[in-house]
């Protein structure tokens, strides 16, 4: 098994990307060279890597402008390595709406996109973004519950099997 270079680059804003970005790094790090960079840091450039994930929280209907801003600079050199990126959002049902206007039309993401799941918890919030969350659970909890999916009403939660799911994908590549 060759041992690649993996970049994950991650922007959080209220730690659940960060969780995600972590976790796919303890997956990965066992067996590969892995470089864990929040966008809080110099970011490197992605030529320097076998491998690029990017993990964006999801404020807004937005990712984080500082990671929307490398991919666009970086659009080329992402599209010809295996590049994947991952959403962290507390409205998980608007996960392709995302996919389609946050990232350009042109990034090729041979790894796909992938849904890490979010949160909606407004304890770990302060002024008006524990405001906006508490807003978004209300609307979420009061919901018509005369319809016959109940699956709608749940709160988002994280999902670290997804964040396994592309371990799995980034380990098999040093296989082939």
């Amino acid at each position: 098994m060759k041992k690649q270079k993996i970049l994950i680059l991650y922007a959080t804003r209220n730690g659940a990307t960060k969780y995600c970005a972590e976790l796919l790094s303890k997956k990965l790090d066992t067996v590969h060279e892995v470089t864990l960079v929040s966008t809080k840091d110099a970011l490197p450039s992605p030529e320097e890597f076998d491998v690029v994930v990017i993990a964006s929280s999801i404020r807004m209907g937005k990712m984080n402008k500082t990671l929307k801003k490398y991919i666009k600079e970086h659009k080329v050199a992402l599209s010809a390595l295996p590049t994947a990126v991952g959403f962290c959002c507390g409205l998980p049902r608007l996960f392709e709406e995302y996919v389609e206007t946050q990232l350009p039309k042109d990034l090729v993401c041979s790894l796909g996109h992938h849904l890490f799941g979010g949160e909606l918890k407004p304890e770990k919030l302060h002024g008006m973004d524990k405001l906006f969350v508490k807003m978004a659970r209300n609307s979420i909890q009061t919901q018509d519950f005369e319809q016959s999916n109940a699956d709608l009403h749940d709160l988002p939660e994280l999902l670290p099997e997804n964040v396994a799911l592309l371990a799995d994908k980034i380990k098999q590549l040093a296989l082939e």
